[in-house]
């Protein structure tokens, strides 16, 4: 079965769920709340891998959360909206599909656009690539 990203691109339903893993072990946390259709619309973005992120239901409120949906991340920031893959994925680490040989030629790219060595490790069966802080 596959998913659609947005309309844009095709992914594997185990893609998908390896990256919802890979957003949780990396720290980021979705707010949403029952009213919410924007939170609907992310919720449907994953579909049944949904389940795999983790997830605060403010529909009874939630201190620190003004807009919904909202994503926080390990190192504190936020980012209000109905968020894109490739948005969670620059903010965390996570790659949703690919294939090795692609993913190669992506870690160069960031490599030396960014002009810090990276380190790639597999997690459950996620592929993190890591970029020390500066």
């Amino acid at each position: 079965m596959l998913v659609s990203a947005l309309a844009v691109h095709p992914v594997a339903a185990s893609d998908l769920v390896d990256f919802a893993r890979c957003l949780s072990r990396a720290g980021a946390t979705f707010y949403t709340a029952d009213w919410c259709p924007h939170c609907a619309r992310q919720t449907r973005m994953f579909g049944s891998a949904i389940r795999h992120v983790r997830v605060v239901n403010c529909t009874a409120g939630c201190r620190g959360i003004g807009s919904f949906p909202t994503w926080r991340f390990a190192d504190g920031s936020q980012l209000k909206g109905v968020a894109s893959f490739e948005a969670l994925a620059a903010r965390t680490g996570c790659r949703l599909g690919g294939s090795r040989d692609e993913a190669r030629d992506d870690d160069a790219g960031l490599q030396s656009s960014i002009g810090t060595p990276t380190r790639e490790r597999s997690v459950g069966g996620a592929r993190i690539i890591e970029v020390p802080r500066r």
